[in-house]
Order: structure tokens, then sequence, then C-alpha cells
């Protein structure tokens, strides 16, 4: 004899579990049984894209769930358009609806186009007391006239959103966030001039992960960004066309990941000694996050940094103890310049990029005797990763801290070949040419 388990369960639990499903699976489990066809209207979860529905069905669907749950509070509301179709209010007025439902998750992603046009959200966003996560994609916001206030706000994820009437306003909207803890702001390219938020000023005391892109303008435009959040754990910045970074009171920072040229076009003139507020803002940047723990930098990165290090030291990193890198081996100068303020570091990741994408136009360096002080008292661990058979590049890396680092126990190799398995032991007969400077490190291959 069957007997239908799940069925016996109570609404509250089946609504519950059908709330992890996008709506329109959800929906399916309508013809189940009698039990099951409209239990799907009363799931606390609207998630769906336009692109599930043909024509204007999903205005109807909508507007159905929205009304069959007349009374009761949602969890979530997520929509995501695929295509150019919200010329109207709908959005502004189910967003306005749902927060007043007490919605806990709004998640609104609009159709990408190059048009001048986007659905502004309605000013109950800035108001909610139970938004615990805010994301908003390709649409517009306003400056409200009012205070706002988001009591529960966790995570604000903001990427390719148009700001109106108020180059201040993320300012007025993270003060009214007391418990935000995650932010993520990814700036939309100005080909309109509706997005004036040229100074980003970032005050938080709960903050804990911060990501900011900005990587297009038109250019001529004065950008600046101050970060001012003393229990920030995660910082990742991208961020090309500030032209003044300050950076404060980040003392509990654990890891950044910098991908920039702090407005310093590679491939243009290099920084000069007169270059004195490009030279401060790199500086006092540094400066900034130099208690972090754990680095992810770009090569382009780098190089701004090698170019820093001929007008001024590099702060040092006294705290960093593992650090991912892109660099190309015949640019090791680069990486042994921000090495030696690096002098506690333990473990050190290396990506070599192909030569195409080497934006360096710094000559090539021969043999480097150079050796930072990290090589020659704590640095334990080196992987390379991205190495080519074949390819010079990559063994004079290896072949450079096989012969200078002291206490080094673990060199790393990944090849990016198919074919290592039948070169893997040309390759290990290559490598006991190359002089070994610690005894005990052992050299493993994938």
């Amino acid at each position: 004899m069957s007997c239908d388990r799940i069925s016996e369960l109570p609404d509250s639990l089946l609504t519950q579990v059908l709330s992890y499903l996008p709506t329109k699976d959800s929906v399916k489990t309508s013809v189940l049984s009698k039990r099951w066809e409209l239990l799907w209207l009363s799931v606390p979860v609207l998630d769906l894209k336009v692109s599930d529905f043909p024509d204007e069905d999903y205005a109807r669907f909508i507007d159905k769930f929205m009304d069959f749950n007349r009374n009761s509070r949602m969890q979530m509301f997520k929509i995501k358009y695929d295509d150019y179709t919200y010329d109207d209010d709908r959005l502004t007025g189910w967003v306005s609806t749902a927060v007043n439902r007490g919605i806990e998750h709004l998640d609104a992603k609009g159709f990408e186009t190059d048009m001048c046009i986007r659905e502004f959200m309605p000013l109950d966003i800035y108001k909610s007391n139970t938004l615990v996560s805010l994301v908003l994609v390709t649409v517009g916001i306003v400056n409200p006239e009012f205070v706002v206030s988001l009591p529960c706000l966790k995570i604000l994820h903001l990427e390719d959103v148009w700001y109106f009437d108020d180059p201040l306003i993320m300012e007025k909207v993270i003060s009214g966030c007391p418990v935000l803890e995650d932010l993520v702001l990814i700036r939309p390219f100005d080909f309109c001039d509706l997005d004036v938020l040229q100074f980003l000023r970032l005050r938080s005391l709960t903050l804990k992960r911060f990501r900011l892109t900005f990587e297009y303008s038109n250019g001529g435009t004065f950008y600046s960004v101050e970060i001012d959040a003393p229990r920030l754990e995660y910082l990742n910045f991208n961020d090309d066309n500030s032209d003044m970074v300050i950076v404060k009171n980040l003392t509990s920072l654990f890891m950044i990941d910098i991908d920039t040229e702090f407005n310093v076009k590679l491939g243009g003139s290099p920084l000069e000694p007169g270059d004195l507020s490009k030279r401060d803002t790199i500086r006092d940047f540094l400066t900034g996050v130099s208690c972090v723990r754990h680095m992810i930098i770009s090569l382009r990165t780098l190089e701004v940094l090698y170019r820093y290090s001929k007008l001024g030291p590099i702060p040092r990193f006294d705290n960093l103890y593992r650090l991912q890198a892109a660099i190309s081996g015949s640019l090791l100068q680069l990486l042994l310049v921000f090495l030696e303020s690096c002098p506690n570091l333990e473990n050190l990741i290396l990506l070599v990029p192909l030569q195409d994408f080497v934006v360096s136009t710094e000559p090539e360096q021969g043999g480097v005797d150079y050796v930072p002080q990290c090589l020659l008292s704590s640095l334990e661990s080196v992987e390379i990763r991205e190495l080519v058979i074949g390819e010079e590049t990559g063994m004079k890396l290896v072949k450079y801290f096989l012969k200078n680092s002291v206490v080094l126990q673990r060199l790393t190799l990944h090849f990016k070949d198919s074919s290592i398995a039948n070169q893997d032991s040309d390759i290990k007969k290559e490598l006991h040419t190359f002089t070994k400077r610690s005894r005990n490190c052992e050299v493993i291959i994938h």
C-alpha cells in the first residue's frame, strides 16, 4: 500500500519547502493533486524571470500572486527582466507592495540597455523595518527627502544603478543602515550623465565586506572615494577613475583584492616626480590598508606600485602572511620591489599570464640578484599557477625562488598543458639541475 507522506505534511511546512524553488518550478507542483493545486500561491517567495513568460503574461501572473497573498507577509521578491519590457510603473508598484508587506529579501534586476531610461525604485525602499538584503541591478534610485531608516538591512548590492538629484545619496543611504555588513557597489558607465555619484563617502561602524567596481567614465569629471570602516574585514577595490582615494581606520582588515591603476594610465606617461597628488593618493591608500594579512593584487596594480617605488618607498606590510599576485617571469623585478615591503610573508601564490597580456613598458630584467627579506627568513610556500610547458618565463620564477628561498618548505607548480603526464619526468629532470637553497623544500607538480 503506497502512502504519500509528503502530502501529509502541514501547508506551512510544504510552502516553506517550495520557497527554495524558483516560482516557475513551484507552480509545476500544482498538477500533483487537488491538495497541491493552489499551494504555490501561498509560498512567501516570488522568484521569477520575465523570459519565463510569453508576452505580458508575467504581469498578470504577478498581479494574481500579489492579490492572493494580500494579507500575508512575503519573505522574498526576486524579479529579473531579460528583455526591455518595463516601460510603465508596474515594477515600482510591485516593489512598493512587497516592501509594505514586510519583505525581507528584495532582488530587482532590470534589463541592460544603452538607452537613457531606467525604472526608478519607490521611496518605500528607504523606510523598511524588515528588509535584510536589498539587491538592485540596472534600475534607478532617487534622493529621499527624509531620513533613511533600514534598521535590519545587512546586505546591500547596487549594480549599474543610476542615481539622481544628490551626489552624496549613498552616504545618506548607508547612514540609515545601522547593521549593514556586506556592501557591493558597481558603478555604471555614465554615458547619459545620470550617474552623479561623484563623491562616494562610506562611513560605517558595522560593515565587514565591501566590493567597489568603477571601471568606466566619460572622463573630465572629478571622482573621489572615502572609506572609513573600523570593522571592515574584506575589501575588493577595482576603481580606475577616482582622482582621490582615502581609506581610514581599517584596523580589522584581513583580506584585500586590488585591481586598479589608481588613475595612472599604463602605456601613457609614467609617474613623474611632479605628480604629487597621484603619488600621495597611492601612498596614503597603501598606508591605510597596511595592516592586511591576505592580499590579492593584479599585474597592472603591481606595475603602478613599481612606478611609485621610484618616487617614494612602499609602506611596510608587516602583518601580510599570504600574497596572491599576477606576474610575468620577465618582469620579476616588479614583484621583488613589492616583496621587500612584506618582511613576514609566509605564502606566495603567483599567476603567470600569457605574454600577450603583459602591460608593462619596463625593459625585461636579466639575471636578478636582489633577494627580499621574506625569502631569507619567512617564506615557506610558493605556488606558481598557469605554467606552460616549454615557456621560459615561468621557469625563470621557479629557478629564482629555488635558488634564493632559505626556509622554503614547498614549491607547487600547476601546468596548464593537458600533456603534462607525458612530460612529467622531463620536467623533474630539469628541476634537478636548478640550485635549491633550502634542502627541505619539496617540489610538487600538478
